[in-house]
């Protein structure tokens, strides 16, 4: 079972395009792209400490990302331009 500190997925997210923007219960993440948020978002519970397998799962198809994608995302594998070019071959963002 993968086990992920959450400061870990937060910094590789605001690493790659993402906006942290601060909502009542959540910590939401936003795409940007070309300026402009995107529909590609993803949260995290205030106070997450650890993101475990089954939220790792839920992460990796809000962005659009097998979980092993997620994981080398998360390494640092999968750079910001890869990510879009992959959003945009698959369909789920227009250049």
């Amino acid at each position: 079972m993968t086990e992920i500190h959450a400061h870990v997925v937060t910094t590789a997210l605001l690493r790659k395009g993402f906006v942290k923007i601060e909502a009542s219960h959540h910590t939401m993440f936003w795409l940007v792209s070309a300026g402009r948020r995107r529909g590609i978002r993803t949260r995290l519970s205030h106070g997450q400490r650890k993101v475990d397998d089954s939220l790792l799962s839920d992460i990796a198809r809000e962005l659009h990302l097998s979980k092993r994608d997620l994981l080398r995302f998360i390494q640092c594998e999968i750079s910001y331009d890869d990510y879009v070019e992959l959003l945009v071959r698959r369909g789920q963002l227009r250049p």
